[in-house]
Formats: C-alpha cells, structure tokens, sequence
C-alpha cells in the first residue's frame, strides 16, 4: 500500500510537499517556502535525511518524518523533528508505521531514548504518543517581554553593567560544566550555535559567573552561578542585550524553571498561547 524511503533518497522539494501536506489542518499554519523550510529543519532543527522518512503511496507524499540526534542529554537520544499524515490518510496506521521506523532507527545507531515535542492542548497526538509509549516529563513554556522601543530597566552608576564583557559561544558554551540544569531543547548550544547570537558575560577571579546568548528578538541562554543570584546579574545582562541589540520584543523559553519563571513575572513577560509538552520514551 505505502512506499516508503528514507529522505536521504528524495528530493528536497518531495520531503516539503510531504511536510507542508500533512501540516495543511494543524493549529499552527506552516508559513515559509522551500528553501527556507529545508535550511531550518535540516540546519539549526538538526535533522538528518539518513534518519527521516517520507511515505508515498503510487507516485504522491502522503507522510513524512523527520529525525536527528538531540544534543545535551545524558544518553543519546534521536529526537522527532516533526511526523505528519495528509489528512485522507490519516487511521490507516501510516502514522504507527513511520513511529516504528524512527524508532527501529534509533536502535540501530545505538540510542537509549526518543525525544518530541507535542503542542499542549493537540489532544489526539498527545494520546497516540502515549500510546506509541512516550510519556511527558517537561512543560515547555513561552514567554515574550514586549519592549517598543524602551528599556524597563533601571541601573544605577555602579552596578554591574561595566562589568559586563562581549563573550564567544565557546566561553558561553563552558558554562555548561557547571550548568547542569535542562534546558529546553531551541535552548540547547548545538542548535544556537547556528544562529547569529550574541554572547555577553561578567567574570569574577577570572571566571564567568554569569552569561547570556541573545538576538535581537530571542534570549537562547541566560545563567547566573548560584552564589551570584538575586544580586542584579541577570537585570545588567538583560540591560545589556537591550541597549546594543535594540529589540522591539524578547522571546524567551523555558521548561519546568521556576526560577526563570518567577523571573519573567516580576518583568511582566506575557505568556504566550501556545505551549508544548516535552516527552520520552526509553529505549530497553
């Protein structure tokens, strides 16, 4: 009945007819052409053609999967970077056979555990995952700090702000020696990497105690060591990234981080309407 191939030997053009098809109905609308479909989620999404599949049935796309090693967890793990069936073919188990061939391939190159994100709310994924044995284990909220133009934040003559240094990702990317908490995964250093970040950090003895990776318009990474918090750390790299970056809005994300969260409400971050589910399923 269905044909189905690694995206390794199809087009480009076969696996995005694929994904924006079976995307047509989601809550989420699917807005970006070709090129900038493929430089995404096969450039910073991190997935790999050799790990995805697209399923035909005769000569047409009829669903697709993608996937590609998850950075930054403690044992290997291959993550959905998104499975989708064009809605006629949709209850024919198309779905459960590209589940199974992820995961068939996650075994065979040594991984321990699945990994996906679920838009929170997508009741009917979110009941076939748990089926397909995966469970939720982290909340992934967004937040966006609408700024039009102005800086909220007020320092003072001798706060930290001169102590503020430009970093490089890989002074950033060391704090994760010392970092152990989890990050979601558009947080993760492989996937910023990609991005134009900024990196910003303040020393003391010689060592960063405290960092930031930001856009214009997004903070990816902001960590102050333990010892250093609740001292104005945070609000002096924030004020920095607003002062050289001059953004209109911040997006931030986060995943079961109460003291980011706590964080984001004393700025009065509005939450965004969408949130997701991070989910797992362990490889035996």
């Amino acid at each position: 009945m269905y044909r189905i191939m690694k995206c390794s030997e199809v087009s480009d053009s076969q696996i995005f007819k694929a994904f924006t098809d079976g995307f047509s109905d989601y809550m989420i609308q699917v807005k970006m052409d070709e090129a900038s479909f493929i430089d995404r989620f096969f450039g910073p999404e991190g997935n790999d053609r050799k790990l995805s599949y697209i399923a035909f049935r005769e000569d047409k796309a009829v669903g697709v999967i993608l996937g590609g090693i998850k950075i930054g967890e403690n044992f290997k793990t291959l993550r959905c970077g998104g499975m989708a069936v064009i809605p006629m073919e949709r209850g024919t188990g198309l779905a459960k056979r590209l589940m199974k061939l992820h995961e068939k391939a996650a075994i065979e190159i040594g991984c321990r555990q699945l990994f996906l994100e679920v838009i929170n709310g997508n009741d009917r994924a979110i009941k076939f995952y748990k089926k397909m044995g995966y469970e939720k284990v982290y909340d992934l909220t967004y937040r966006t700090w609408e700024l039009e133009g102005k800086n909220p934040l007020k320092m003072d003559k001798n706060s930290l702000q001169n102590k503020i240094e430009l970093l490089t990702y890989d002074d950033i990317h060391a704090l994760r020696k010392i970092d152990y908490s989890h990050l979601p995964w558009q947080g993760e250093f492989p996937y910023f990497k990609l991005v134009p970040c900024h990196f910003y950090g303040i020393k003391d003895n010689e060592k960063i105690v405290a960092g930031v990776a930001a856009t214009s318009n997004r903070v990816f990474y902001l960590w102050v060591h333990p010892e250093k918090r609740n001292k104005g750390y945070a609000k002096a790299l924030l004020n920095k990234v607003i002062i050289d970056l001059k953004p209109d809005a911040l997006r931030i994300t986060y995943s079961n981080n109460s003291q980011i969260h706590t964080f984001a409400n004393h700025y009065k971050m509005t939450s965004e309407p969408i949130s997701q589910l991070e989910m797992y399923k362990w490889l035996e």
